[in-house]
């Protein structure tokens, strides 16, 4: 179990983690002379049943609370110190506001000094300590006096923290290590005959020796070459513990890792500069959190330069909650319930603190109301809850964003999915969940579109698909309305004529001109199989003049009858998809699932200037992507021709 130290300077932190360690945490050489903490210090106590504690000694004096911040925002545990003979002082406050702020789950408080001052002061402190306690949300806090010189009360608490400690093993037990791995740096040092050794708080996952992983953001690779955990070397750490981790990279100079990055999983590599925050304002601010003010961002072990936009307001009264855009200088590594802590501009006062409730919010429209709904549900706390909400919110939602933005690997996510009862469409890498009704929901706006359409030009058959997903895109993910169209179809509500579709209902005709000059047509478009003769040679065969006939193949396509895929020559819907299915084919033969016109061009015989047509086609209808000289099949483009 790890827990850190809290409380004004010269309050007795580090006496008291000597007394229960006999370390002394104080490493620096300017700490033993000054005889102060200015950065965090460390040490290991294994109890007389094999329990093993952690203490992160932090700093108690005002200006290094953001080394502080940097000890506190990754751990659940917190030892409150208040000195008998001083009582709380303005760093208590801050210290214990903060931590309310962040919502800490657990605080033992501590009267230290307590040989220094009789019973009566004894008692006054404690009632101070309890009442500040119950202002701040742990009205059931323990508070055990002690006196790190004299030894009194260190076996009591010794004992509470060796409940604490086999709770939370238990707890942990009974949980897994969830997520991809994430530890924030608080140090970073070079020793010799070992290498670069970084050091944290494991916030998610687990790590093994060898693994590969990221240093976020800077994205620089590296191996894991040794563990210690405990002050001793091990194999595997996992949530919650403190780890030291031997890396091996390649930095550029100047870029070497330190605080404020972090180590994690290389599928958690996205840096970014927005993030939008559930935050609750100090109850202490001295005015609102006003929209558009400069504030120092603490996240993880980063202290950072953001502007705060409020959202939904233009301010946020003080003890008041609710949700902040941070728009930060620099690429930061961040995700969903990292804590936050705000500070002012010249980090003389603690403005606010929550957790991350987005960390990739939209670039655009962060005020609107469909997006200002969303967010009660992106910062609920459990998981399957937040999908539930997004979904009744937003009608689909991409589960890569979401799996990325919680720290979900697909186990955890398809657990999720199912005990929703939640639809899950479309290929792995573009998946979308939605429910029921709003796949019905869907179905009718697309029968809503398609009777309009109707009503429009009554004497085409309806739209193509790529026609109808782009009116109603704003609606929903694309294999949302593949879904919906789906069961249309397989209902007979819709139909599909050729390339367009249409209601049951309605039909559009040729006239009967047309349909005796496309009964003579179609053979011919037929005959040559893949290689359709060009506008010239129908008209030839047709023994009509050229502008006619092209007047006349305007007409069919709009039936969906044909496609123009190049100025001069129409293709049928069922050699399109021919030609697709050849795409599909070359595609799935190919390792990275591409395939180069050449290829196309062999494996179909049409020619290179027809191939290069043909694609181009597929290219604008969304069939295909070019990617370099190869191209990659889109999804759901093999079902644009039937």
């Amino acid at each position: 179990m790890i827990l850190a130290t809290a409380g004004h300077i010269d309050h007795g932190k580090t006496a008291l983690v000597r007394a229960l360690t006999g370390i002394d945490a104080d490493r620096l050489p300017e700490e033993k002379q000054r005889g102060l903490t200015i950065d965090l210090g460390f040490a290991y106590k294994t109890l007389p049943d094999g329990t093993e504690l952690g203490f992160v000694d932090v700093p108690g004096h005002e200006r290094f609370l953001p080394n502080m911040l940097a000890g506190v925002l990754s751990i659940d545990r917190v030892l409150l110190i208040v000195a008998a003979d001083d009582g709380p002082r303005p760093q208590t406050m801050e210290h214990l506001e903060i931590l309310e702020l962040i919502a800490v789950a657990e605080i033992t408080a501590v009267v230290t000094k307590a040989d220094r001052v009789d019973a009566a002061r004894l008692s006054e402190v404690e009632a101070k300590v309890a009442t500040l306690l119950a202002e701040a949300g742990h009205p059931e806090a323990p508070i055990f006096a002690v006196s790190s010189r004299t030894g009194e009360g260190i076996a009591a608490l010794t004992e509470h923290l060796c409940d604490s400690a086999a709770r939370a093993d238990a707890a942990r037990a009974a949980r897994p290590p969830s997520g991809l791995f994430r530890m924030p740096i608080d140090r970073a040092f070079t020793l010799p005959g070992i290498g670069l050794v970084v050091t944290g708080t494991i916030a998610a996952g687990s790590v093994t020796a060898g693994e590969r992983l990221v240093i976020s953001p800077r994205g620089a690779e590296i191996r894991i070459r040794g563990i210690h955990s405990q002050n001793r070397p091990v194999e595997r750490a996992a949530t919650g513990e403190r780890c030291a981790l031997n890396v091996v990279g390649t930095f550029a100079e100047g870029a070497e890792p330190g605080r404020g990055d972090w180590v994690q999983a290389a599928a958690l590599h996205k840096p970014t500069s927005q993030i939008d925050v559930r935050l609750q304002v100090s109850r202490a601010a001295p005015a609102p959190l006003r929209d558009g003010l400069p504030v120092h961002l603490h996240l993880g072990t980063l202290d950072a330069v953001a502007r705060a936009a409020v959202l939904g307001a233009r301010s946020i009264e003080p003890g008041g909650t609710g949700f902040v855009q941070l728009d930060v200088e620099q690429p930061i590594a961040a995700l969903w319930g990292d804590r936050v802590v705000l500070r002012d501009h010249g980090s003389r006062r603690t403005l606010g603190g929550g957790r991350v409730a987005d960390p990739f919010p939209p670039r655009r429209g962060r005020g609107r109301p469909e997006r200002l709904a969303k967010l009660p549900a992106l910062a609920e706390p459990d998981p399957g809850v937040a999908l539930a909400q997004l979904v009744d919110e937003a009608g689909a939602v991409p589960l890569a964003p979401f799996a990325l933005a919680r720290n979900l690997d697909p186990n955890e996510l398809e657990l999720i999915v199912e005990a929703g009862g939640l639809r899950r469409l479309g290929p792995p890498r573009e998946a979308v969940v939605t429910s029921d009704a709003m796949v019905a929901k869907l179905g009718d706006a697309i029968v809503t579109t398609l009777a309009e359409w109707h009503r429009v030009q009554p004497d085409t058959p309806g739209p193509g698909r790529t026609a109808l997903f782009r009116k109603l895109r704003a609606a929903a993910p694309e294999p949302a309305i593949d879904a919906a169209l789906t069961t249309l179809v397989e209902a007979g509500r819709v139909v599909r004529d050729g390339a367009a579709l249409r209601l049951r209902e309605h039909e559009a005709r040729l006239s009967r001109e047309d349909e005796r000059l496309w009964a003579q047509l179609k053979p011919l478009l037929e005959a040559d199989d893949l290689r359709p003769p060009r506008h010239l040679e129908l008209a030839a065969a047709l023994k009509i003049e050229l502008r006619p006939l092209q007047l006349f193949l305007k007409r069919v396509e709009r039936f969906g009858r044909v496609a123009a895929v190049a100025p001069n020559r129409v293709f049928l819907p069922e050699t399109l998809a021919r030609l697709a299915a050849i795409a599909h084919e070359l595609a799935a033969a190919d390792p990275e699932g591409g395939f180069t016109a050449a290829a196309f061009k062999d494996r179909s015989g049409i020619g290179r200037n027809l191939t290069i047509e043909v694609l181009e086609f597929f290219d604008r209808l969304g069939v295909t992507r070019r990617v370099g000289d190869a191209r990659t099949l889109q999804p759901g483009g093999d079902r644009l021709f039937g």
